[in-house]
């Protein structure tokens, strides 16, 4: 069931007035529950058998952290019994012990789950937000296993953490820890949480509906032809891809925050105006930023202090200096970029994606010093001119890392890079335009509005965040405006949800581009 459908629409309004319709003294028992049946409901529509794989997540991950936990507590217990009686060998052997026990289990049900999930990548099956909700698994089983997070003893209530359907199909990868305080507790109607949830909503509808499922038309024309779409073309097709993913994943997340919101249950934020970076990590900072955490906790750091690779490290400083010492942190960057890559899908379009990433982030790491003399030596580095430079680089560079999504093979988006040197198309492009990519100039005039409108929301959010008051969001900052401007703004998104937006009879509701990772 896609989010941008009228079967949502009713499926979450039923939610929604069945979760505040329980009497408040029952809330805290009875909204979870409900939550869970209408998840498990929401699930079951896209496959029984996407049931089967989710129930083998929710099955393993359960019951390996009870048996964690089971030995975290026969360990506490045995050492409070016999500490004083021990000698340190003694107490070290014993803990030593306990904790490969605990590696073990959890080595299983990592291997268990990411087999899985390698199952589905690689005979491509459709099965819904797979990714996000083992990724979400995982992070909470590790947090057991460290001891970070307590074990949820309650098998329904751990099912919901997985399956809870707003999170499900595109993420964030929202940790156990963050989504648990409003999940299981009830939580009583707010009528300005329902407010801004709302909001947030609509403003998802518009950026997916208004302006990314109608550029869509003209991306899969460019990146479908690329014999006959290249040079200048081939820019074009990246830049509309950058605006077409950027609107389609982040108005899936608006929605999903917003759902969360209006149910009284926070949702992690997974964007920060990406497209105002200065540098690639900056960038990935900004973009998908519960996916970039979640590998840099449960596979960069734990890689870097493993002891193979502190030995490795030790071994290379020795005999390389100190690129010696940079040297494992670059193998562990290449490491978590291919696996990265794998997460999109198995591909080599993916795996190009996620070592292009790499590469540019190492050698801008083995740059530094030089960029650092640059900026000391020319003043003009520290004006605002050089930072929209920057913002300029940075963008386009991810277009070209970002462009490995687009075409059907590896070859053709290199020779789709090369076409721009050598053979960029400035004749066809002056007589042709984009006439012919399947878009009327209406479409255009209303993505460029569209696109003006997101500028507008993206300064304000900008000023508010350097504002005394940095958390706060562009809906309370309007919430304090005049009714009349208010409803203005709401009348606009709103009119040109149902007016602009690409839906109706005879439409076939596109799915979120990272439904399908």
């Amino acid at each position: 069931m896609v989010f941008t459908t009228f079967n949502f629409l009713m499926f979450f309004a039923a939610v929604f007035v069945i979760y505040y319709a329980i009497p408040p003294k029952f809330q805290s028992s009875l909204q979870w529950k409900m939550l869970l049946i209408a998840s498990v409901f929401f699930y079951y529509l896209s496959g029984i058998s996407n049931l089967i794989y989710i129930g083998i997540t929710v099955v393993t991950t359960y019951l390996t952290s009870l048996l964690i936990s089971r030995l975290h507590k026969s360990q506490e217990a045995y050492l409070s019994e016999y500490k004083s009686t021990l000698t340190k060998p003694e107490i070290k052997a014993y803990k030593e012990k306990r904790k490969n026990q605990r590696l073990i289990l959890l080595t299983i049900c990592m291997l268990i789950n990411f087999s899985l999930l390698g199952f589905i990548k690689f005979n491509w099956l459709a099965v819904l937000g797979a990714s996000f909700y083992i990724f979400r698994s995982m992070s909470y089983i590790i947090d057991v296993y460290r001891g970070n997070v307590k074990p949820q003893g309650n098998f329904f209530k751990f099912a919901l953490f997985v399956s809870f359907f707003p999170v499900i199909m595109q993420g964030p990868i929202a940790r156990y820890d963050v989504l648990e305080p409003n999940l299981f507790g009830g939580n009583r109607f707010d009528f300005k949480a329902m407010s801004l949830g709302f909001q947030r909503i609509l403003w998802g509808f518009f950026k997916k509906l208004v302006i990314a499922d109608r550029l869509m038309v003209a991306v899969i024309t460019l990146c479908g032809n690329p014999d006959e779409y290249s040079g200048i073309y081939a820019l074009i097709a990246m830049l509309f891809y950058a605006i077409t993913l950027y609107c389609d994943f982040t108005g899936g997340i608006d929605i999903t925050i917003g759902v969360g919101q209006s149910l009284g249950i926070k949702i992690p934020e997974n964007f920060n105006s990406p497209f105002l970076s200065r540098n690639i990590v900056e960038y990935w900072r900004r973009w998908h930023i519960t996916m970039g955490a979640w590998f840099r906790e449960y596979l960069f750091y734990p890689l870097s202090v493993s002891k193979p690779m502190l030995k490795f490290g030790s071994f290379t400083r020795k005999r390389m200096g100190n690129f010696g010492k940079r040297l494992p942190v670059y193998i562990i960057t290449l490491v978590t970029w291919f696996s990265t890559g794998i997460w999109h899908g198995i591909a080599w379009n993916y795996i190009a994606w996620g070592l292009a990433n790499a590469v540019v982030i190492i050698l801008s790491q083995e740059l530094e010093p030089l960029f650092k003399k640059f900026n000391d030596k020319f003043a003009f580095t520290k004006s605002f001119g050089w930072a929209c430079f920057q913002v300029f680089r940075t963008f386009w560079l991810m277009c070209f890392i970002r462009s490995f999504d687009c075409y059907a093979s590896v070859k053709t988006t290199l020779s789709m890079h090369l076409s721009v040197i050598t053979d960029f198309q400035l004749g066809k492009f002056m007589s042709e335009g984009v006439s012919k990519l399947g878009l009327e100039n209406a479409d255009y005039i209303i993505v460029g509005a569209g696109l003006f409108i997101l500028f507008i929301a993206c300064f304000i959010k900008n000023k508010l965040a350097q504002s005394s008051v940095p958390d706060r969001s562009v809906r309370e900052w309007l919430s304090n405006k005049p009714m009349t401007v208010r409803f203005t703004v709401y009348g606009i998104l709103l009119f040109s949800v149902i007016v602009f937006g690409i839906y109706g009879f005879g439409y076939d509701a596109k799915g979120f581009i990272y439904g399908d990772f």
